[in-house]
């Protein structure tokens, strides 16, 4: 089972949500932006951590008068930020099918923009190193939409408990 590391809807009423981030990332058509400049930056408490490519971005989208539908999944790289976070991005082997895919829903809301809908969202397997997190340990989100800005916090130091608790997770497993 995958676990929806943006748990923001979740945690709408958290003070750890950041109301100008979650602005700013409503501005965002997923249709229109660039694959390539898309990356989530997630600051992690030692004692957490994610499996081994579990990082996945899950687009979908229905016609409810053609009874089509889409649904992918791509896989999410990961590095190191300079500030000790990790950044994940659509791995680059991962663009042109995203675009193919951005570019059928953008067909799909020209033809009949009332019919159709979608959902956009990441999942990541959670793990625990060591004793795992303390009770007090936090988690920080950061989004950035365009490959030469900044990243910007939709979640700040929101308590890992929390964002558990709310989303009504399974317990995490040790980190193979």
């Amino acid at each position: 089972m995958r676990h929806l590391i943006l748990a923001v809807a979740f945690l709408s009423g958290c003070t750890s949500v950041v109301p100008t981030g979650i602005a700013r990332l409503s501005a965002v058509s997923p249709m229109e932006a660039d694959p390539a400049d898309i990356a989530v930056a997630l600051s992690l408490p030692t004692g957490i951590g994610v499996t081994t490519n579990s990082a996945n971005l899950n687009l979908m989208a229905s016609r409810t008068d053609t009874d089509q539908s889409t649904a992918e999944t791509y896989v999410l790289a990961s590095m190191m930020g300079s500030d000790g976070s990790t950044i994940y991005a659509v791995a680059p082997a991962d663009y042109a099918r995203l675009r193919d895919q951005q570019a059928l829903i953008r067909q799909w809301k020209g033809e009949n923009s009332k019919a159709t809908s979608g959902s956009l969202g990441v999942t990541l397997e959670p793990c625990t190193t060591g004793a795992g997190p303390t009770p007090d340990a936090t988690v920080t989100i950061k989004i950035r939409t365009s490959s030469d800005g900044q990243f910007f916090p939709i979640l700040r130091n929101a308590p890992v408990t929390d964002v558990l608790q709310q989303g009504n997770f399974r317990p995490i497993q040790s980190c193979p």
